[in-house]
């Protein structure tokens, strides 16, 4: 069975040394740091699977820090941090957070959430699927999607929305779904997450010319679906 790595950076220490402890009973292995020179060091020994990011650190902010690894990270990336207010928690995904907890916290639910995190990333690697005669190509083994070739440089929480609408091309698909599908979570929980993505994933669903090849519609009470424009093909291989 496949060993996880999880990077902890945390620099208040005993609620790093508690979540370290947890969290290698479970299997998991960590890599726990305290400021974001230590994270960066860690990343070119070796790259995790998911991170535990706090967001206050002594050298800086978890949130810059997540627009800095986007671009070639595709794990999923947890924020957990004391920082509770709405527009926070909206900056905080926007940067590229899968998932955001706030402390006080239960580490069971912590732990609950890094699993479900892991189940998904796994799903979502297992096939290849175009749409749009070609021109929207999303690669499930490398978890990116290419728009006219251009790769759409898609966090991994909005690939996999991408990936389910299009699976579920044709019918509206409500919050309360894809949060549970995406985040296998209960989906009376807070949805404004998905929200914040599917906002981000419609300014990508445009080629550099602003040609929109496809759009997200929301379906007003109901929820959203794929609309696609010149297609003649949807098929998974």
């Amino acid at each position: 069975m496949r060993q996880y790595h999880i990077l902890l950076c945390e620099d208040e220490q005993e609620i790093q040394a508690y979540n370290q402890e947890q969290l290698e009973s479970r299997g998991y292995r960590v890599t726990a740091v305290r400021t974001l020179g230590e994270a960066r060091r860690s990343f070119e020994r070796g790259v995790p699977d998911l991170i535990v990011l706090d967001i206050m650190l002594p050298d800086g902010s978890g949130i810059e820090y997540c627009r800095e690894i986007r671009e070639d990270f595709r794990g999923p990336v947890l924020f957990l941090t004391s920082l509770a207010e709405s527009s926070q928690i909206v900056q905080g995904l926007r940067a590229g957070g899968d998932d955001y907890m706030t402390k006080p916290y239960e580490v069971e639910e912590l732990i609950a959430r890094i699993e479900a995190h892991l189940r998904k990333m796994e799903r979502f690697r297992t096939d290849i699927r175009q749409a749009a005669g070609g021109r929207l190509y999303l690669n499930g083994a490398t978890q990116r999607a290419y728009l006219d070739g251009r790769d759409m440089l898609l966090k991994p929480k909005e690939f996999q929305i991408l990936y389910l609408l299009l699976e579920q091309f044709g019918r509206c698909v409500t919050a309360q779904e894809l949060y549970e599908a995406v985040w296998d979570m209960d989906g009376n929980q807070d949805i404004r997450t998905v929200w914040v993505h599917i906002s981000n994933l419609r300014k990508k669903l445009k080629r550099e010319d602003g040609v929109r090849v496809a759009d997200i519609v929301s379906e007003k009470s109901r929820g959203y679906h794929l609309e696609l424009y010149d297609t003649d093909m949807i098929r998974g291989e």
